[in-house]
């Protein structure tokens, strides 16, 4: 279950533009919007450095698209 969360939520802001902004100027608003249980909140916020790269990604880290 978290991870198919992770996953999700991963895939929309690799896809969805507005959103990849949002994460960008408000990471913490957003991980609170989307309801996370605390683990999962802890993942994300992780990961927001790499979620919200403005440079293309390498080969070897094209499983995120």
């Amino acid at each position: 279950m978290e991870e198919q969360q992770i996953q999700d939520f991963v895939h929309r802001v690799s896809q969805d533009e507005t959103l990849c902004k949002e994460l960008t100027d408000n990471p913490d608003g957003i991980i609170m919007r989307e309801g996370f249980s605390p683990r999962v909140a802890r993942i994300v916020a992780r990961l927001v450095p790499q979620l919200t790269l403005d440079k293309a990604l390498e080969p070897s880290l094209g499983f995120w698209r």
